[in-house]
């Protein structure tokens, strides 16, 4: 169990496997590519990867049964850049508003 009683074990490693999953977009992760990445047991990745299925945050290709993230998690990187891109603007409008440029 993790140091923070918080923070759950099984919560750490689905993160870990997403964040290995990323390294994989392109080509995609099989079970065992997974496991090895995070340290893990086969059995628990495939709990994971259900999770994120459900989630909608990976996909199993039916041809290669491989793992890939999807692009409903891949936009959240997007989501972030929006974020601060909107805070430059208001950074910008209020710049102009205060000295007229």
């Amino acid at each position: 169990m993790s140091a923070d009683a918080n923070v759950s074990e099984g919560g750490l490693r689905l993160l870990s496997i997403l964040e290995a999953l990323c390294g994989y977009a392109a080509n995609g992760a099989t079970n065992s590519d997974l496991a090895q990445a995070v340290k893990t047991s086969p059995p628990n990745v495939t709990r994971a990867m259900a999770v994120l299925i459900t989630k909608g945050w990976a996909r199993k290709s039916e041809d290669t049964g491989r793992f890939y993230p999807t692009s409903q998690y891949t936009r959240q990187c997007f989501r972030v850049l929006d974020d601060f891109e909107r805070l430059e603007n208001r950074i910008s409008d209020t710049k102009r508003s205060m000295t007229g440029r």
